[in-house]
């Protein structure tokens, strides 16, 4: 997972979910979540999956690494599946469960900037917990440089003690060593600058306001309907079965034209 190139999306990108405040996205995930999990019907979990991928088009994320991430807990559900599921439906909920899930999430973290996405969060965390998340958020493109230099080095010590693979392991194992040492020394640092300034806890993030109030109040309620729908299918049960291909065609007709509005808006 390259976190650089996350936060430039989510930094760098210009489409109305981008510019949606933190607090709308989260609650509109949390919904999107609720109405996941309470679902037993896999069509109405793909559905939702196929709406997720729709709005990641739509907001012209980067489909490779978007969809790549999401097919993680894919594989891992697959295996779940596998051993515990007593039949195909069954094990497919939980494979669309998971992508779905995780689709949801990638999506916010995309369109929303790490600091924005932590603010709401300060109020309720403990002030040391919320800044320590924020100074690790910095931290990470720190050592994702430097990984990048040791890798380097790891290479260039490879190509030189070429068919000599416990050379090779040497120079890889002191490298990680010494990306260690310097998280270590990172950290300390930072306290030691923090204490300098004098830093008594509560670094604050100022909250990004809407850029378009009327997106806000459609994506809550785009995604208070999903949850609805959801819930509906979940408790009338057998009643609704018979047409549970109904919202999954109407996903994929979205889908469809999201698609080739990118197609034709490029």
């Amino acid at each position: 997972m390259d976190v650089r190139a996350i936060d430039l999306s989510a930094t760098s990108g210009r489409s109305r979910l981008h510019g949606s405040a933190p607090v709308t996205k989260l609650i509109a995930f949390g919904l999107v979540l609720a109405g996941v999990v309470v679902q037993q019907n896999v069509l109405i979990v793909t559905a939702a999956a196929l709406l997720l991928a729709a709005l990641a088009i739509g907001s012209r994320l980067p489909l490779r690494q978007v969809f790549g991430l999401a097919a993680y807990p894919g594989v891992f559900a697959v295996v779940f599946a596998l051993a515990a599921a007593p039949d195909v439906l069954t094990g497919a909920l939980f494979v669309m469960r998971a992508m779905s899930a995780a689709l949801a999430a990638i999506v916010l973290v995309f369109v929303t900037p790490y600091p924005q996405l932590f603010a709401p969060l300060q109020s309720v965390l403990p002030e040391i917990v919320g800044d320590a998340m924020l100074m690790t958020y910095r931290s990470l493109f720190l050592l994702g440089e430097k990984f990048e230099h040791l890798r380097l080095a790891i290479r260039l010590r490879s190509g030189l003690s070429h068919g000599q693979p416990v050379l090779a392991a040497q120079a890889s194992a002191a490298a990680m060593g010494s990306l260690v040492l310097y998280a270590l020394d990172l950290s300390q640092r930072e306290y030691d600058v923090l204490r300098l300034r004098g830093y008594e806890g509560g670094l604050r993030v100022s909250r990004q306001r809407a850029a378009n109030p009327a997106f806000d109040a459609s994506l809550l309620l785009a995604a208070f309907a999903l949850f609805a729908i959801a819930a509906v299918y979940r408790l009338a049960g057998p009643a609704l079965t018979p047409y549970s291909w109904l919202p999954a065609a109407v996903a994929l007709l979205v889908l469809a034209i999201t698609s080739l509005w990118r197609l034709v808006s490029r």
